[in-house]
This record gives C-alpha cells, sequence and structure tokens, in this order.
C-alpha cells in the first residue's frame, strides 16, 4: 500500500512505504510457525532425494517438526542447532506431480522465536532457501524461478534440463487459489491462463513447465479478515544448468518473498570462491519499471516481465528500478569457473535483500550439501553495512571491520568472510545485509541469513502556516496537527509515539506541540483492527526540533515624528533571517537583523515586532515592543556601572542606549562628581563611597526648547563586595589513564559579570573546565565590572591503578559445582568494587568472588566508576566423584551368595556409603544374583549414585562318589537352587531308581548290595538368558 502522511498546521510529510497487503508488524525471517514445501528434484534411483531443515534458536524454545509421517519435539537453548535430516520420499514430502492438490504437510512450530532454513538435494543437486514465518506470508506474489538451455555448440553429454517448478502450500481451510504461470505447463496450459484450485490448511499445489515460471502471478481469490489464508510460494526448477560455459544442473529452490516486501534499490557482490561471475535477474511488479545498472537504464519492464543480465567474477553492481522489484543471483555450472581456478560449484539461486531492509542481529546456520564428497567445503559469508558502521560488525562476536571495502559508490561496504560450518551470530548497529553459500563438486547451496521484509523507506516534507525548508523539520513549541492517509482502507487503528516521552496518542488526526529541542524518532503503529487476521505495520521517522531565539533592543519612548531609530536583534540563537513588523510608522532594511524605523504623529500604541525565522523555516517567539510616541516620554535608564566594587569610586562612563542625532541629553548625579561637562552622549562620574544614595539619569530634548522633552529612568548606583574565587569541586579522572576530571569554581562578590581565562584551552570561558587529564591547571577570573581579579591554581592527580595484592582460593565443593571462591585484596581505584556477572562482597579490604567453577576465568574487577582490571586464572577442584563395582562372588537365583564392592574415587574423603537395603559398607554379601544400588557422599556433600550388578551363576553340580544310604539320600550337590531328574543303574546297566528326589538305597522295598553303581543327572536352572539344562553321568559306590 502506498502511504501518504499529512501533517496539516505544523508538518506535511509524504511518505513512500510499502505496498502491502497482510502486512505485519516487524516482518522478518525470525518467527514461530514456519510452512515448508519441497519440490520435484530430479529423482534417481541410486540417489535418493534428502530433504533437511537447519532450526536456529534466537531465544529458549520448544516446539514440533510434523510432517507427513511423524511429529518430532525439540527443544533448543539461544543459539543452538537443530539440523534434522529427512528421506524426502519415505518422508512422503517431495512433491512429484504437477498440476494437482497433494497434501506433503511440513510444518515447525515453536514456544520461541527461530530462523529456518531448508535444504533440498541429492548428490549432485542440492539447493536451500531461508524459510519465512507464517507471519511474514502473504496472499499474492510473483515468483521468481529458473528456466535454462543449452547454447550453440554446447555437448551436454548425459546433462539435461529440466522443468522449471512453482509450488503453493496453503495455511488454511477453503483457500481459493489463483496461478496465472509465465509459461505452459506440462499439463498443457498456455502460459497466462489462470489455473484455479482450492486447498485446505496443509495442503500444496505444484506447477511444472517447459519455460521460466519467473514472473507467474499467484494470489488467494478469497482472503478475508476472519481467516488469514496466507500462502506459503516456492519456485525454482527441477535441475538445471545456468549459464552458456556449462552444462552440469543443480536444484534450484527458493521461496518466494511477498510483493509488499519488494523495493528499487539491490546490490549485487560476486560470490567467493567461485571464478564464473553469475547470473542476476530482475522480476518488476509495476508497468513501466525501469532498471538502471550502475546509474545507466539498460532495460524498462512491465509488470510480470524479467531481465537476465550477467556480471564478470569480480563485477559489482547497483541495481536501480524505478519501481518495487525483485532481484535474484543465479551462480554458474561448475565449468563456467575459470580452469583449474575454483573449479566448485554449480547453479543455485537466491534472492537480494534491498538496501533498506536490514537487520541489526541474527542468529543462523549454514547449509549443507547432500553428497558424501561435500561434507567438507568452505562456507562464505557475504556482508553489506552502511560505510562508516564497517567497524561497529561482529561476526561470532568478533570485530570484522577491517575486511570491508567500498561496493561502488553506493554508500555501502561489503566483505565476503569464510565461517565455520553450523551456528554464527552476526550484528551491526546500523543493520546488514547477508547472504551465506558453499559449493562442492558439481553441487551448491546459496540462501539469506535472514531478511527483514518490511519496506520502510519514505520522504518526509514539512509544511507551516509559513514557508520550511527541508525535510523532518519541526519547529518548537507550536502545535501541529498530525494526519494519516493510508491508501490501504483496511486499516483503521492509529497510534502515534512522537519520541519526546509524551503519551501515546490513538487516531487518525492527533495534535502535538514539541516542547524541547532536539532530535526525535516518531513512530505511527497501523492497525486493521479485525479479527484474527489482524494486520499491522509500523514505520517511523526522525525529526528536528530546533531553537529559534534572540532579544530585540531599541527605544520604546520617543517624541513624535522621530526618524531613524534604529532596532536590532541581539543575542541570536539559530535565527537566519527575521519577518519585521512596524505599527504607527515605517522601517527600512539595514542588514538582515537591524532596521531604521521613522515613526508618525503622537501615538501611544505604537509597535514594532520581530519574528526570527531559522534557516529551516521555523518561527522563533514573537518578539515586541511597544512605542509610546508622547512629546512627553521617558527615555531608558543610563547604560553604564552598576555599582562600586570595594574603593574604587572611578571615574566611571554612562551613555545614552538609544542617542539620537539632533537631540540635547543633559545629566544629573547624586552622590557623585562629574568630571567635566554633564552634556552629550556620555560623561564620566566619581562616585561619592560615603554617600547614601548614588544614582545618575539624564534629561533629552529637543535643540531650541521645542514641546517634546522626556526624563529617563535612574538608574541606581549599587555597592559590590570583593571578588571571592575559590575551589568549588575537584574531581579526579574516574580511572587511571582517563581524560575525564573536573574543576569547578565557586565565585563570589563582585559584579556577578565575570571571564575566565584556562591555562590549558584558551577558548574556555567558564566557570567549569571538564574533560581533564591529570596535571597543572591555571585559571583567572576577572570582574568584567571593574571588582577585582583572581589567579587559583589546582592540581588533577590521576587515582591509583587498580590492583591485586593477594589471592586466596575457595575449590569448589565438587568438581562439577560452581561454588568456589576467590577472596582478592584490592588496592586503588575507588572502591567498592565489584566483578560484572558475578555475585561479590566487598568488606573494605577485600573482595570475594562467588560462583567459580573448574577451569580457567577471567574476572573483571570494576570500581564504582567503572574502572578496572582483567584478573584471570586457573580454578582447581576435587577429582570428579567417581565410583566402580568390583564383583567379588556372583549370586545364584534365589540364593545369597553373591558379593560386589563399591569403588570409590575422587571427591574429598572421608565418604558415607549406603546400599539400598542400608548397609553401610564398601562390600556388600550375602546377595542373590540383581542389581544394587548405592549412593556415596564425600565430605564436602557431594554426591554420586549407582548400580552395580551380581551376575548370576552357573550352578557348580557334582554326584558323591560314595554312599551310605543311613547318612541321607544319595542326591546332587550344588551351590545354586536347581531342579532335577536322577537315575540310577545296577553294574548289568539295570535302571533301579528314577526321581526328582535323591535315592534311599533301596529297590522294591529291599536294601541294595554293596558294590559300584552308575548314576545319570540331568537338571535345570534359572540364568540372565532364560532356563539353562544340563547333565551329569558317573559311577558311585554304595557301602554298608
Amino acid at each position: 500500500m502506498n502511504w501518504r502522511l499529512w501533517v496539516s498546521v505544523l508538518f506535511f510529510i509524504k511518505a513512500f512505504l510499502l505496498d502491502s497487503f497482510f502486512v505485519q508488524a516487524q516482518i522478518s525471517t525470525i518467527g514461530r510457525d514456519f510452512y515448508i514445501g519441497f519440490m520435484d528434484n530430479n529423482r534417481r534411483n541410486t540417489q535418493p532425494d534428502r530433504v533437511v531443515v537447519i532450526i536456529t534458536a534466537v531465544e529458549k524454545a520448544a516446539g514440533t517438526i510434523q510432517t507427513p509421517k511423524q511429529s518430532i519435539p525439540f527443544t533448543l537453548e539461544p543459539g543452538e542447532q537443530l539440523m534434522r535430516e529427512f528421506d524426502g520420499d519415505n518422508e512422503g514430502v517431495i512433491h512429484r506431480e504437477s498440476g494437482r492438490v497433494d497434501y506433503k504437510p511440513f510444518r515447525i512450530t515453536s514456544s520461541g522465536d527461530l530462523t529456518v532454513h531448508a535444504i533440498n538435494g541429492r548428490e549432485y543437486s542440492t539447493d536451500g532457501t531461508v524459510i519465512l514465518p507464517t507471519s511474514a506470508l502473504s496472499t499474492e506474489y510473483l515468483v521468481m524461478a529458473h528456466y535454462d538451455t543449452f547454447g550453440p555448440g554446447q555437448e551436454p553429454g548425459s546433462n539435461q534440463n529440466f522443468e522449471s517448478t512453482l509450488l503453493v502450500v496453503a495455511t488454511e481451510n477453503d483457500t481459493q487459489v489463483e496461478v496465472i504461470p509465465a509459461a505452459p505447463t506440462v499439463n498443457t496450459i498456455p502460459a497466462g491462463a489462470p489455473i484455479q484450485f482450492t486447498l485446505d490448511a496443509g495442503e500444496s499445489y505444484q506447477i511444472k513447465a517447459n519455460g521460466d515460471l519467473t514472473g507467474s502471478r499467484v494470489r488467494v481469490l478469497n482472503p478475508s479478515a476472519d481467516s488469514c489464508k496466507l500462502l506459503a510460494v516456492f519456485g525454482g526448477n527441477k535441475t538445471s544448468s545456468a549459464g552458456d560455459c556449462g552444462t552440469s544442473g543443480d536444484h534450484i529452490f527458493q521461496q518466494a518473498y511477498p510483493l509488499e516486501s519488494w523495493d528499487k534499490e539491490y546490490i549485487h557482490v560476486p560470490l567467493a570462491g567461485r571464478t564464473s561471475g553469475e547470473i542476476i535477474k530482475v522480476l518488476a511488479s509495476q508497468d513501466g519499471t525501469e532498471v538502471r545498472i550502475n546509474g545507466t537504464v539498460r532495460a524498462t519492464l512491465d509488470a510480470r516481465e524479467y531481465v537476465r543480465f550477467e556480471f564478470g567474477k569480480n563485477e559489482l553492481a547497483l541495481i536501480e528500478t524505478s519501481k518495487p522489484s525483485s532481484v535474484a543471483v543465479i551462480a554458474k555450472s561448475g565449468a563456467c569457473n575459470e580452469f583449474g581456478v575454483a573449479p566448485l560449484g554449480d547453479p543455485s539461486l537466491f534472492l537480494l535483500s534491498p538496501n533498506s531492509q536490514r537487520l541489526k542481529n541474527i542468529t543462523f546456520s549454514t547449509g549443507k550439501l547432500i553428497g558424501s564428497f561435500n561434507q567438507s567445503i568452505e562456507h562464505f559469508l557475504t556482508i553489506l553495512v552502511p560505510s562508516g558502521s564497517e567497524g561497529e560488525t561482529l561476526l561470532n562476536r568478533v570485530n570484522v571491520g577491517g575486511q570491508f571495502q567500498p561496493a561502488l559508490a553506493t554508500g555501502f561496504s561489503y566483505a565476503r568472510i569464510k565461517v565455520p560450518f553450523g551456528v554464527n551470530t552476526l550484528s551491526n548497529p546500523e543493520g546488514f545485509i547477508a547472504y551465506v553459500y558453499g559449493s562442492g563438486s558439481i553441487e551448491s547451496y546459496g540462501f539469506a541469513v535472514g531478511a527483514s521484509l518490511e519496506n520502510v523507506q519514505y520522504e518526509t516534507e514539512t509544511t507551516y502556516d509559513f514557508d520550511v525548508v527541508g525535510e523532518k523539520v519541526a519547529c518548537l513549541n507550536q502545535e501541529g496537527t498530525w494526519e494519516i492517509f493510508p491508501d490501504d482502507s483496511r486499516f483503521k487503528d492509529f497510534t502515534w509515539d512522537f519520541g519526546d516521552g509524551s503519551e501515546l496518542k490513538d487516531g487518525k488526526s492527533v495534535s502535538h506541540t514539541y516542547t524541547s529541542s532536539g532530535s526525535y524518532e516518531v513512530l505511527v503503529f497501523a492497525s486493521t483492527g479485525e479479527g484474527s487476521c489482524d494486520s499491522e505495520t509500523k514505520f517511523s521517522f526522525e525529526i528536528d526540533v530546533t531553537v529559534v531565539e534572540a532579544e530585540l533592543e531599541g527605544p520604546s519612548s520617543l517624541c513624535p515624528d522621530s526618524g531613524g531609530i534604529p532596532y536590532r536583534l541581539e543575542n541570536m540563537e539559530g535565527v537566519s533571517e527575521v519577518i519585521w513588523e512596524v505599527s504607527g510608522g515605517i522601517y527600512s532594511e539595514v542588514n538582515d537583523f537591524e532596521i531604521l524605523v521613522d515613526w508618525g504623529a503622537a501615538n501611544p500604541d505604537a509597535l514594532v515586532r520581530a519574528i526570527p525565522v531559522a534557516e529551516n523555516g521555523c518561527l522563533g517567539p514573537v518578539l515586541e515592543i511597544f512605542v509610546a510616541l508622547e512629546d512627553d516620554f521617558s527615555p531608558e535608564k543610563p547604560e553604564g556601572q552598576l555599582g562600586i566594587c570595594g574603593t574604587d569610586t572611578g571615574p566611571f562612563t554612562y551613555s545614552i542606549p538609544f542617542p539620537q542625532s539632533g537631540k540635547e541629553y543633559q545629566w544629573y548625579v547624586v552622590g557623585g562628581d562629574f568630571v567635566s561637562s554633564n552634556e552629550g552622549e556620555l560623561v564620566e562620574v566619581n562616585w561619592d563611597l560615603n554617600a547614601p544614595v548614588r544614582s545618575v539619569f539624564y534629561e533629552e530634548r529637543i535643540p531650541g526648547g521645542g514641546s517634546c522633552f522626556g526624563t529617563s529612568e535612574v538608574l541606581e548606583i549599587g555597592f559590590f563586595p570583593v571578588l571571592d574565587a575559590k575551589e568549588g569541586e575537584l574531581i579526579s579522572p574516574s580511572c587511571s589513564g582517563n581524560a575525564d576530571g573536573k574543576i569547578a569554581l565557586d565565585v563570589q562578590g563582585g559584579s556577578g559579570e565575570f571571564s575566565f581565562s584556562w591555562s590549558h584551552d584558551p577558548n574556555l570561558d567558564e566557570a567549569i573546565a571538564t574533560g581533564l587529564s591529570p596535571g597543572n591547571y591555571e585559571v583567572t577570573v576577572t570582574d568584567l565590572l571593574g571588582c577585582g581579579q583572581q589567579t587559583l591554581n589546582f592540581i588533577i592527580t590521576d587515582p591509583e591503578p587498580i590492583s591485586i595484592v593477594s589471592e586466596s582460593i575457595v575449590q569448589p565443593s565438587c568438581n562439577e559445582n560452581n561454588d568456589g571462591e576467590i577472596v582478592l585484596e584490592v588496592q586503588g581505584g575507588s572502591p567498592p568494587f565489584q566483578v560484572p556477572g558475578y555475585d561479590t562482597d566487598w568488606d573494605g579490604e577485600f573482595l570475594t568472588v562467588f560462583g567459580i567453577g573448574l577451569g580457567d576465568y577471567e574476572l573483571f574487577v570494576a570500581d564504582q566508576n567503572d574502572c578496572g582490571i582483567t584478573y584471570s586464572g586457573q580454578m582447581d577442584a576435587p577429582a570428579t566423584l567417581e565410583i566402580e563395582f568390583e564383583e567379588i562372588t556372583p549370586g545364584c537365583p534365589g540364593g545369597i551368595d553373591g558379593s560386589i564392592r563399591v569403588l570409590i574415587q575422587g571427591g574429598t574423603p572421608p565418604y558415607q556409603i549406603l546400599w539400598e537395603n542400608g548397609f553401610t559398607g564398601d562390600l556388600l554379601t550375602n546377595l542373590s544374583s540383581g542389581i544394587y544400588e548405592v549412593s556415596i557422599t564425600d565430605a564436602n556433600g557431594c554426591k554420586v549414585s549407582g548400580a552395580g550388578r551380581v551376575s548370576e551363576a552357573r550352578p557348580s553340580v557334582r554326584m558323591p562318589n560314595g554312599f551310605l544310604p543311613s547318612d541321607g539320600p544319595y542326591q546332587p550337590i550344588s551351590n545354586c537352587s536347581i531342579s532335577y531328574e536322577l537315575f540310577v543303574f545296577d553294574r548289568w546297566g539295570q535302571m533301579i531308581f528314577s526321581g526328582s528326589e535323591g535315592w534311599n538305597g533301596l529297590f522294591k522295598g529291599e536294601s541294595m548290595p554293596t558294590g559300584v553303581y552308575t548314576y545319570l543327572l540331568r537338571y535345570q536352572y534359572s540364568l540372565d538368558t532364560g532356563i539353562q539344562n544340563d547333565q551329569l553321568t558317573g559311577a558311585f559306590t554304595l557301602i554298608d
């Protein structure tokens, strides 16, 4: 929408603000809700498609990645990155078909702000894009895509150029969409023929064309205030070459930016690590768009038309358009690089950001390539900043200002810097534009690190009841009516912040008066104020409120018909010219600030009016002198010494304030004597020190005794005490080596009018000297009315530097705790002391710093003036409290013959040991197999817990070699519980016993004879792996 801002009476502001359709406040690529669509990539069976999302947390965030197949939760701390890779086909997110509605939703939602980038790729065919949050989406787009053909003489070999692609993703149900393709689709729909379809939330529609879809129009047919019906739109190419110098292709993938974010000025900087040069495409949004390259008109486009330029490997370009346009850079095919130099890379496309749309800080991530051979590539960052702000650019908290160079005569500077793979941070308070990209073997990616999508350009012009000069001008103490006229009638609610601490004011038209001079930022918040899709925008502009002051001097009481009377402005501030008005006479100008008035006949209400005017046209307060034109008039009091200083009684000179030619002046004195004549414009007087009253005045008359006569006001002469100047305040520099000391004089007595002469600054004529370094200073104070002179000397001393005299350390209680303390004996500086970022305690001599953990530390010890020194060291801590377990004996299932010992290392002895069964020793016995937990606490209260395992023992089973029935049955001997079946045979092999209990020596109720018998023992027992079976065979002797 085109904005025009009118400020009547005080301002007329016409603002070029963005054409917008659903503009959101603070629109950028940072957000909490993202829809992603992945277009068709040239599929190969041996090179599966991979999609990658790179999520970087701006603040603490908990969120979800939702695909057609799964929901993946995540949590991130500020600056952390989540990179998640999916098989594009198996996850069901790659669009293959053209001209049909699909449901392949890919959505990221979060509780905190994120930046999101997406990669769509396979080996040899990859590209990426920054993803716009839902808050930055719109209902109308013109798409930037790509399509290329091989030039004459090119031998593509197995390379092939594929279809241009366009993908629409809906965020609301019942979204009616119209696409007007810029090229014939593969579904035989001709270019320019509308395609209409309806999508529900998460549904999508892909269009493919054997031609360039750049300039295709996508819009919602049924937008409403109650349903946002925003679209996420993507453009690119399945796989395409770029340039007539190479034939290798790459996937092209770029999310479209809303029309309202387009602008008219862009800068192209060649890509680092490449020697091929680049292709630039400019797409127009309106008819009659002129395209200038480095100031030269190169094309004129109508809406939806584009033009393509090629630039060399070192060629920068300023791209300007007369109407809002979109500009994209396309990296060329790999073979376009110079032979043997920088052979890497392949086509990729990303949109350039307008010069007006700058971020001030961002946390972003590099991309990645899919090919296994491209996992260790160089990543580059191109940065553009306003010239003059290079030194304020921090990359990963390191100042990189020295790496910038001018970007032509654009007012911007650029740098191209290698950055590490993963998370990076970038900041500049004046704003920046940045792109990150990387090139591998015939594969590459590139995207903006982020973007501010609000168009903040505007122009301002001010008008009053009088003319002003310049822009962004406001005048002091004058009320103005401020009114805004948006072309988009949906915007109805407006809130004004005038930047001067006054209350916010609501309304389309508001009144405001600035009562203090200075520079102010005016903010206007506009809202549609309707439904769930309330659209908002904010724009700002700066104004200067200037002071215009002066004093008007001239006589206020005169004879009628007095001529050539001067009136002038004195003590002016900010005055460029004067508007004069005279009532009761006529005037002529002597110069810009003085007039001569010829007064007319007697008039008690004659007037001189002066209105000071600033250079920018602002008017100052109206200055007036009412002039009484009467025969009996009262001239102004004499000018001269106002009092006697000590014993100095004169002579002193007194004069007529506004003398006129052709007039006679006679003086009168009380308490003094004239040195010579008492007539004329000047007289000299010696005053009587003992006179009770001292005064002087004069009479003014026309020579020859005319009827016009006046007696002036009486000037009373006082007595001034002797000048007494002394030190009022003496402040040393805040820090050793600083130059912010101060001397303030306390001047008493005298006339009250003084001059000051300082030894260090001849131009300083004030009672206060600031910005002083240590040293000697002399000042001479002179009373301008002769009441004395004094010279004073001062010494500014440097404060004692801060030093650390001694240190004592209290180690952390536990290896992993941050409860260590450092006690520093600090001297010098200006106590009390502290360490920013740490809890501290200052007792007047020692500074205790709390919260120190194991490892290197660096402390900035600061005094009350924020002066300080850096103190570093290393904090030791007890070794990590760790435990291991030693199994002494395994345990049988159900038995109590297992034992285990806990082995303790680190920490601070003695240790308290507590097993889960309450036992407190290091050796735990009488255990069956299983897990046994123990908690260890050392002398400092550090704790560690763990669990040791007593393994299940394999039973040790044997049978006795001899058997005496009177001693009990013949049965197996085992250290663990077993179940068994025993078979006993006589010497002829006849089985005489079988059973699950021991043999009592009987067969059919009769005792068996002594001798040798054989046995077979089959038994079962339990281990961790399950039920085990085993058997024993042997012989034994039955004895009597």
